[in-house]
């Protein structure tokens, strides 16, 4: 049952991906502006949503699969930043690769702490 928690919510994520791609205008998946949004994004969720399973323990394990690992697994990709990356490399457009991974990781980890600390404040009061 729990592959099927994950399907359907790798589904969701998905199609959440590609919705986004579509909003920024990219048609093929080697550009890499879509691909930081959707990663900044999931970074923050994924923050959101660990520390409500943290503070909220008893929560059942199926909803940490369909939203971890279904939806955002879907959604995120790490596999084509690593292929963004290795493009602009290939262009010889170094800066702006360079730029791309830095600030790709540097967003992302703190969108996942402001995440966080979003949700202790608002959801539990607590930081």
């Amino acid at each position: 049952m729990s592959y099927v928690i994950v399907a359907l919510g790798g589904v969701i994520g998905a199609c959440a991906r590609h919705f986004i791609y579509s909003l920024v205008g990219e048609s093929n998946l080697a550009s890499h502006y879509a691909t930081f949004i959707v990663n900044i994004i999931g970074c923050f969720l994924i923050g959101l949503i660990v520390e409500i399973f943290a503070f909220k323990g008893h929560l059942p394990l199926e909803w940490k699969l369909f939203f971890v690992t279904g939806i955002l697994g879907a959604f995120t990709t790490f596999s084509t930043f690593a292929m963004d990356a290795s493009l602009l490399i290939t262009k010889h457009e170094y800066f702006k690769s360079f730029f791309y991974m830095s600030v790709s990781v540097i967003l992302g980890l703190l969108s996942y702490f402001v995440a966080v600390y979003l949700t202790r404040l608002f959801l539990f009061g607590k930081v």
